[in-house]
This record gives structure tokens, sequence and C-alpha cells, in this order.
């Protein structure tokens, strides 16, 4: 039979080109690289035996027979091992977790091992193929390979089914458009013998993979020339299927704003390949990579770790020569353990955030290695976490209100709103503990929203019918990242317009750093607010670097001094007359103070004689339920002489 290979040649010299490109460029060492280079090759040699034993057959005159033999069973080798490893890549792709890698493990092999018995069998039985007066014929078996090709075709349908909402889009098309490319030249070569065109499909889905899929560039950080965060979850995730002890180095850089402004972009790339390179040479390819703008890890096996650690502080006690500039880049160092840290990705990269703002706050070169203490403070962490999310899905959050003591009315006449979180587990938190951790994700933004509208439903069903009370306003503190919203009067207005509420009796607090970060925004949000009628407070004055240029620049109505600076004012006469001319300078802008922090009576005559006009602390009323609060309201405002029993 006289055999058509003029697609096989096609398919061989396209997938060659791809192969030569593969080579030439930087690829990152994944297991889906080396499993695809594998691939690409064995699709090569297969096109390339069926192509030469096409040739011999035809030249049967010229070219032994055992050579012919040796062809067919070398063709028949890699048919059978080009299936297998595209169902091997696809395996990858679809991210199965370990126990669905075991199980198709063991299913895509057994038919493989069969394949391959059954091709050394051939010579000797003439299962696929046989030889007869130097002629080719196909064996008894041939079928076999027909199903062995569809049943790959079939795991790797059953891959995608069970993967199919974490596989991408891409992958999926590319597996129909392989499957019934591969499907259609089966059919057609089926009816038309002496037409080859197996290697055809195989060319398309290597195309197609190494154009859409096996993109060098995904996995290389282009500026440091190593691994970038797609690469490093990749690589974590086989070392997460490993038993071996590993250590990842985590490292920092600070101050890398001042850095890039002052070389440039240019020299700033510069600067990171140079300390790209430093690692790679230092850890290996594969093991170095940059997960953010100013933080590299580093995977090294256990043993290894001390001594890389030291290297790595070594060489940046040292300057880094770019262009002219010479740089000193200043770190921090964090060390986790696998397997004692962590045991998934979320898992480290939630440890690596906590580990790294230890060291932010330890000081500048601050190197943390993750330990028992460290480990339990991350442990309570992450059920503080847990139980915050908890109570904003469950709106468990408790609103409290602590008194504000008017001085010259002799009576309470506004209150601040304070929120609690109670947990089943883990009792009563404090909001230290947990307002910080909402505001870095971001979600103070719904425990806001709870606030205000629990503080609008107290007023409305015990002030607004009830004018005896003598309270005026609330004070709801408001975070950054809620300033930092641009619709902010409409998370505001349409709660107070639902119960009826003044506008004028909701103070929203403002501490500085927030009138520090977002001051043409927060002025904005002040304007529109202050035309509703809605007061601001600015919060914890004299806490941080507060100057009067903020009480010129913000329309506050209100000023609350920080209790440190209260208590400080009584243990420390430097203390007392800074805040004594704080005093001073902010009633003459006209502003009215409230301080924070009484406890005692002398303390409270202190700030009346200085001409206080609101007073907060434990003297007046401690942060209380509602129900409770209401109570020491009627009871000190009728009978002043109650106060602080």
């Amino acid at each position: 039979m006289r055999y058509n290979y003029d697609f096989e040649i096609a398919s061989w010299m396209i997938m060659t080109v791809i192969l030569l490109h593969f080579l030439f460029i930087r690829q990152f060492p994944s297991s889906k690289a080396r499993i695809f280079a594998i691939l690409l090759a064995a699709c090569i040699a297969e096109s390339m035996f069926n192509i030469l034993s096409c040739v011999g057959l035809a030249n049967t005159t010229l070219v032994p027979e055992w050579v012919n033999e040796a062809l067919a069973f070398a063709f028949f080798v890699f048919e059978g091992l080009t299936s297998y490893l595209i169902f091997r890549y696809f395996m990858v792709v679809c991210g199965l977790s370990s126990r669905e890698t075991r199980i198709m493990h063991l299913i895509g092999g057994i038919p493989c091992i069969l394949f391959s018995v059954m091709v050394i069998a051939t010579p000797f039985i003439g299962f696929f193929y046989y030889f007869e007066d130097g002629s080719y014929y196909q064996g008894f078996g041939a079928p076999f390979g027909y199903f062995y090709v569809a049943f790959y075709f079939f795991l790797d349908g059953a891959m995608l089914f069970v993967r199919r909402s974490v596989v991408d889009l891409r992958t999926k098309i590319i597996m129909v458009i392989y499957a019934s490319a591969a499907i259609g030249m089966i059919v057609i070569q089926y009816h038309v013998r002496g037409l080859l065109l197996t290697s055809v499909s195989n060319a398309l889905v290597v195309l197609m993979i190494y154009l859409s899929m096996q993109n060098p560039r995904e996995m290389i950080d282009s500026a440091s020339g190593i691994g970038n965060e797609s690469a490093f979850q990749l690589q974590l995730a086989h070392v997460l299927s490993q038993k071996d002890a590993v250590h990842v180095i985590t490292i920092r850089f600070a101050r890398t704003e001042r850095i890039h402004a002052a070389l440039g972009i240019g020299n700033s790339n510069e600067l990171l390949h140079q300390v790209g390179l430093f690692l790679l040479h230092l850890c290996g390819t594969g093991h170095v990579f940059r997960i953010e703008n100013d933080t590299f890890s580093v995977l090294v096996p256990a043993h290894e770790s001390r001594e890389m650690q030291q290297r790595i502080k070594e060489r940046f006690a040292q300057e880094w020569e770019v262009g002219e500039n010479r740089v000193v880049m200043y770190m921090d160092l964090v060390i986790q353990h696998y397997p004692e840290d962590f045991g998934t990705i979320p898992e480290f990269f939630g440890m690596k955030q906590f580990l790294l703002e230890q060291a932010k706050t330890a000081g500048s070169s601050a190197v943390v290695e993750m330990d028992e203490a460290l480990a339990e403070r991350y442990c309570r962490r992450t059920k503080v976490e847990t139980a915050m999310l908890g109570a904003i899905r469950e709106r468990s959050f408790e609103v409290y209100y602590q008194p504000i003591y008017s001085v010259r009315e002799k009576s309470i006449v506004s209150l601040e709103a304070l929120v609690r979180l109670n947990d089943a587990e883990l009792g009563y938190i404090p909001p230290e503990e947990f307002i910080a951790l909402a505001e870095r994700d971001g979600n103070i933004v719904h425990i806001g929203e709870q606030v205000l509208e629990e503080v609008c439903r107290f007023l409305a069903k015990h002030v607004l019918s009830n004018a005896s009370l003598g309270i005026r306003s609330v004070q709801v503190n408001i975070s950054m990242v809620q300033c930092l919203r641009k619709n902010l009067s409409e998370t505001i207005l349409p709660v107070l317009k639902r119960y009826h509420i003044p506008p004028s009796m909701i103070t929203l607090e403002i501490t500085e750093n927030v009138a520090v970060s977002t001051p043409e925004l927060l002025q904005r949000h002040m304007r529109e607010l202050a035309d509703w009628g809605i007061a601001f407070a600015m919060d914890d004055y004299g806490s941080g670097n507060a100057n009067c240029s903020y009480l010129i620049q913000f329309p506050f109505k209100e000023i609350k001094i920080d209790k440190e600076i209260v208590w400080a004012s009584f243990r420390n006469p430097t203390a007392k007359m800074v805040l004594e001319n704080e005093i001073r300078i902010i009633h003459g802008l006209g502003l009215p103070l409230v301080v924070e922090g009484i406890e005692e009576k002398e303390q409270s005559d202190v700030m009346e004689r200085l001409g206080v006009e609101y007073i907060q602390g434990y003297y007046y009323g401690k942060p209380m339920p509602a129900a409770e609060c209401l109570r020491h309201i009627r009871q000190c405002n009728v009978m002043p002489e109650n106060y602080a029993k």
C-alpha cells in the first residue's frame, strides 16, 4: 500500500519549530513545562517514526525487513506514550487534589501499561501488526489502539467535568477542539487507510497549548528575571505534595518608594534584576520568586536554611551598584517551616502576612521566624478573624454607649457609640484586637454600617420620643476605609431617613490618620454631609502628629483630646503644659473640646477649671449596653450627685 504522509511531514515540521522555540525561550521549570517538553518530544518522535516507517515500507527492496519492524515498533511505542502524556498534562492543568491525583494516576496508568505490554508482545503474536513476505499488515488487535485513544479522551473529559469550576475556559476549549480533531482524524484514516493523519491532532493540541497555556511570560517576573507569584504558587503546591522539610524565606524591602523615586524606572528594574540574580545564584532556578513589588520568597531545604539566611543578610548589609549609584537595601526577613507551620497555600500566605506585620513593628532589618509563641498568636488572630466574619454575617455585633458630660449644663448631653464583639468560643474580644483586622481587610465597612443602623434604631426607639433624657447627639466612629469610598453619603443618609433621624443627632468621629491620608476626599465628604446637618469631630487629637493645620483645613465642629495626653498631664509637668496650650489654641479657634479618659472627680475638676466643655470617661459612665446606659442617664441627669457611684 502506498501511504500519503504529506500531513505527517507538515505536522512534524510544525512541532519541531515549536520545540526549538520552547528550548530557546526561557522557561520556568514547573511540572507543566516539564511534561509539555516530554510530550512535545514524544509527538515529534511518533511523527518521525511514522514517516520513516512509511518510507521504508514503500521501499522494501532497499530497506531490510528488520528495519521496518523496528520503525513500526518505535512508532507504536510513541503513539501510546503521546496519548498518556496529553492526559498527564491535563492532570496538571486541572489542578487535581492529592487524592484525585492518586486516583487518576492509577486509572490512567493501567491502560498505558497494558498498551505497552501489547506493543512488546506484537513482534511475537502480531497483536497490532505483523510482517509477511516483507509486507506490513494490521494485526487482530489494531482496533485496540482506537479504544486506547478514546479512553484517554474520556478521562480528560472526566477531569474537566470534576474541576469545571476552577479550570479556565481556554483549557476547556482546547480539550474540546483536540478531542473533536482527533476523532475526526481517526474516522477519516479508518476509511482512507492510505492517508496518514496520526500526528495532525497531536500537532494541533501542541500548538494550541503552546500559544495559550505554555506562555513562559506567565511564570517569569519581567523586572527581576526570576519566577513570579504564579510560579511560586505552582512550586509551593509541589512542595506541599512532598514530605521533605522545606523552609520558605521571605524578604521584604523597605523604603522602596524612595529608591524608585531616586533611581528612576530603568535603574530600579536593574536593581531588582541584580537582586534576582544574586538569589538565583544562591538558591538555584525554581527556588527564587518575586511575589510582590517589594517582596521575594526563597524555597530552601530545611538543613540549608541557616546558611542561606546568613548569606542573604551578609549580602544585603553591603551596597548595590546601579550605574553610578550606590544603594543600600533595607529589608525584613521572615522564615516559615514546612510541614510544621503550614499545610496549605492559604495557610502559608496568611501566616506570611502575619509575620511581615510582626517584622514591621520590630524595627529596621528585623528577622522573624515562626515559633511556638508566634504560632499561638497567629492561631488567636485566625480565630478572631473567624469570629468577626461570623458576626458580620449574622449581624451579631453589639453597640455600647459611653456618656459625654456637659460641664456647663451639668448633665449627660451626648453619647459615643462603641462596637463590641462577644464570641461563643473566645468570649469578649477587645475592639483594638478585631478593629485592626477589620480595617486591614476592608470589613470595617460592614461593621460601620451595622453600628450606624443600630445607633439609628436606638435613637428612634428611645431618644426621639423622650426629650427629657437630654441626649442631643450620638458620636459614631468612621474609619479610613469608609472615607475612601466615593459614595460615603449614600451609605449614611438613607439609614437616617429610614429611621427618621435628624442628621444633627449624628456626629461622625474622624481620626488624624484619616485626615492625613484622604484630605481631598474627606473634605468633599464633610461638605456634602454638613449640608445635611451632620457634624464631624476629630477623635484622638494629640495622639499622633495632629496640629492646628488640620483644624483649619477641615470643618470640624468638635475636638476630642486623646486620653493618653490627658493621663500624662496629671503625671508630667511638660505634658500638662502641652495639654493646657492645646486647649487654649482650640478655644481660640472657637471649637468645643471633649477630653477623654476622666476617671476621678479630681481629674474632672481640673478639666473644668481649664474651661473644657465636655468630659468623657469612667467617672461619668463606662461604655454600657443600651438599656443600662438609659438607666444611667435617667439616674444621673435627675440626680447629679449620683455620678461615679
